[in-house]
């Protein structure tokens, strides 16, 4: 079985792109992501850079045979980054054979527990003078099968139930000066994200549960921009839920929600500041503060704790340059009860929930505003919530 090396030098630009695409690209909405990001880099988004040309993957049981080498421990290592390569070119092209791979990892004897003692071998290295590149790349192709087990219908939840995500934790909140291993922090708060995003009751109690709420606000406060991004699709995901936002609402987790208020605030006075830092994060944030509007306590405390940049027209540039921007912020000025320049017209949307029921949000239409007028004229409801109602990725 050829073999695919990995580059051992410190990642280039391209190999940047390929990280942010490994850990992005299985998160819903990552498209408007990416297409932010590229944006503001004045150039496409991000390629794929050199592809792998695995041709012997196309025989039928030579996926059966890499998982049967994770058995051998001289082929474990070259055998897991084939299979992670490989499922990295083609799981978009080919979802159904990318699902079968998560399902045969997780399914066949004793496959999950050789990905996990990888990571829990890595854990010993988890010092500052330890750390290299050979081991970190070896983890993050680990984690790049934990992201198609997790991707897994079939999976998902037992692979929750089986306690193995809660040994990414610690690799997502270990501080490290290493910049190859925070892509890698980045691959394993996909796999949260990933399990998160379809935002079924167990598996929403088990985040909860295991404080990823509470390691999401860490990243925020602390990471880098890729990891910050991930860290707030996986809270839109948990606050989108009626469990999630009660979690976070609820006055004996005030701390909680006040602690993610002033950070969230400090990074909105940091994005006015310097506006070409990152358009997906305010994306993100302004999002966040649509949802928690859903929920009377957290709508009164967005109404009380938005930002000054968000209300004075800070980020006027930014919204011009897009329009997606833009349209949320309009709604968000809305919802609390502020005046826009130029309101504008929107559809009737609606909230869904993992219990399969909606929540109908009230919205107001152009028609209803006087031409004089900048307040909205609510439709049937003392209070406006809007959420995007254009399809995002």
């Amino acid at each position: 079985m050829a073999e695919v090396e990995d580059d051992p030098g410190g990642p280039n630009h391209q190999e940047e792109e390929q990280w942010e695409e490994r850990s992005l690209s299985l998160l819903r909405d990552s498209k408007m992501d990416q297409e932010l990001s590229a944006a503001k880099k004045k150039k496409k988004p991000a390629s794929r850079g050199k592809k792998h040309k695995m041709k012997a993957m196309q025989r039928p049981t030579v996926m059966t045979e890499t998982i049967l080498e994770f058995f051998e421990e001289d082929l474990r290592e070259s055998a897991i980054r084939y299979l992670s390569n490989y499922l990295l070119e083609k799981r978009e092209e080919d979802l159904d054979n990318y699902h079968h791979a998560g399902f045969l990892m997780f399914n066949s004897c004793a496959t999950m527990c050789i990905l996990l003692q990888e990571i829990v071998v890595f854990y010993m290295r988890m010092v500052p003078d330890n750390l290299d590149v050979r081991p970190i790349k070896r983890l993050a192709n680990v984690l790049t099968l934990f992201q198609c087990v997790a991707a897994n219908d079939e999976t998902r939840e037992k692979f929750v139930n089986s306690g193995a995500p809660n040994f990414l934790i610690p690799l997502i909140l270990f501080d490290s000066e290493i910049e190859i291993f925070d892509y890698a922090r980045s691959v394993a708060l996909s796999v949260i994200g990933i399990l998160c995003q379809g935002r079924e009751p167990t598996i929403l109690q088990w985040a909860i549960k295991s404080n990823i709420v509470e390691a999401c606000h860490t990243i925020i406060q602390n990471g880098s921009e890729l990891n910050q991004v991930i860290a707030m699709h996986i809270l839109e995901a948990i606050l989108q839920d009626s469990i999630g936002i009660s979690y976070v609402c609820d006055p004996i987790h005030n701390s909680l929600l006040s602690g993610l208020m002033k950070t969230w605030d400090d990074l909105v006075t940091l994005l006015a500041a310097d506006q070409e830092t990152s358009p997906r994060l305010l994306f993100h944030v302004i999002r966040c503060y649509l949802i928690l509007c859903s929920h009377d306590r957290g709508y009164k405390t967005v109404r009380k704790s938005l930002p000054d940049a968000i209300t004075n027209g800070s980020f006027d540039k930014m919204t011009e340059e897009f329009p997606v921007i833009r349209a949320l912020l309009h709604q968000l000025l809305l919802s609390v009860g502020r005046e826009v320049e130029e309101p504008f017209s929107c559809e009737q949307v609606l909230l869904p929930l993992a219990e399969g029921k909606n929540i109908r949000l009230q919205t107001c239409a152009r028609s209803a505003l006087s031409s004089e007028s900048t307040t909205p004229i609510c439709l049937g409801s003392d209070r406006v919530i809007f959420l995007p109602s254009t399809p995002f990725g």
